[in-house]
């Protein structure tokens, strides 16, 4: 399956907004919108569309890749005496543009400085998420590539759960959980892989340690796979590990996760319900965030609701009060709330979720609930 196969129809979106812009020329920086602009999945590359042209600068690294990748698209390869941003400033150059639309959020002041005194006779226009907001909505090829990235971590979390042992630590967890990914036709993990035990799960983006995961009564796993066509998926479950610990209290600690779990749980249902077309992402953020609230710890949920997944695991559209992002059928984004206590751990469940003609879809399919995630 090539997600990228609608390459050329996607820069012909792009460039229908030249005159909009009132440019004769896109450059485009970000390695993400280079590959969905082209299929090419390397770095440290450029892409320059125009009217009537698009050419891709890359580097003598790349160049059976590109042939491979991008069949047609017109490459310039940057010898080793020179720089990339040189070689698509003769790319620039070579199509007579003179007023060109750049990634503001992407190029660095560095080259863009260099940019200017390279082509001083161009005007330059700082543009924003021209190509992210193309990326929000996915196509169908795009969703099945997500839903692969899924069902490899999904598969791998199954194998996983069956075999934990009291013995092991966060980051033995950690590395086995992306080494199954990997064994299931992964490229790698999606991101760093988060297992955190106890009150180590008290910090959203926890560090895998040393830590015994059998000295604790909960184990939080915030994993995702990254598929070989390059797209993300992102999931997050919090195991019941109180038949591995051996602390005092059990029941009272049990009855919190209980507690706590299903606050989190009700909250991602009422922003699920919440999703529809035409709906804001401020607003799913605020069906979980006031849910949350009204249960007594608004104060322990600080982070956003959710954000996009494709070819980033972080991308648009962001869940977060002020987020004015209208819901279009083909968004895809995780729904993540959490809530945190300090000295205790936290608790977060998080799933893939894709907006339809009339609602949502939930893409990931592991149980949320606690009862179906008790390590025997």
């Amino acid at each position: 399956m090539n997600p990228h196969t609608n390459a050329v129809a996607r820069r012909d979106r792009l460039r229908a907004k030249l005159a909009q812009d009132g440019v004769d020329a896109y450059l485009i920086s970000g390695v993400a919108n280079v590959t969905y602009l082209t299929g090419f999945k390397g770095e440290a590359s450029h892409l320059v569309v125009s009217k009537n042209k698009d050419i891709l600068v890359s580097d003598a690294r790349f160049t059976e890749q590109i042939k491979n990748e991008c069949p047609g698209l017109e490459a310039i390869i940057r010898p080793p005496t020179k720089k990339t941003l040189d070689m698509a400033a003769e790319a620039i150059r070579s199509i007579k543009a003179l007023s060109i639309g750049f990634e503001c959020q992407v190029l660095t002041v560095s080259d863009f400085e260099s940019l200017k005194e390279l082509l001083p006779e161009c005007g330059w226009l700082a543009t924003r998420e021209r190509v992210e907001t193309q990326r929000m909505v996915k196509e169908p090829i795009e969703i099945e590539a997500i839903c692969e990235a899924i069902k490899m971590a999904q598969d791998a979390f199954t194998s996983l759960s069956k075999s934990l042992l009291s013995s092991e630590t966060e980051k033995n967890v950690a590395d086995e959980l992306e080494r199954l990914m990997r064994s299931m036709g992964a490229q790698c993990a999606a991101f760093p892989i988060i297992v955190a035990a106890g009150s180590n799960a008290a910090l959203p983006h926890a560090i895998p340690s040393q830590h015994c995961i059998g000295n604790e009564n909960l184990l939080l796993i915030d994993w995702g796979a990254s598929s070989p066509s390059g797209y993300k998926s992102d999931l997050t479950r919090v195991l019941d590990t109180h038949s591995f610990s051996k602390t005092k209290g059990q029941t009272e600690t049990k009855d919190k996760l209980r507690k706590i779990y299903s606050i989190v749980l009700e909250a991602q249902k009422a922003a699920f319900n919440t999703i529809k077309p035409g709906v804001k992402a401020l607003e799913v953020d605020h069906a979980a965030r006031q849910f949350i609230a009204d249960a007594g710890f608004g104060d322990y949920f600080g982070h956003g609701l959710g954000h996009g997944i494709g070819l980033q695991i972080h991308e648009a559209p962001w869940f977060r009060p002020g987020s004015e992002t209208v819901l279009e059928p083909g968004m895809v984004f995780t729904l993540e709330p959490g809530i945190y206590l300090p000295g205790w751990g936290g608790v977060r469940i998080e799933d893939n979720i894709l907006v339809t003609s009339s609602g949502a879809q939930y893409l990931t399919g592991i149980s949320r609930e606690l009862d179906d995630n008790i390590i025997a």
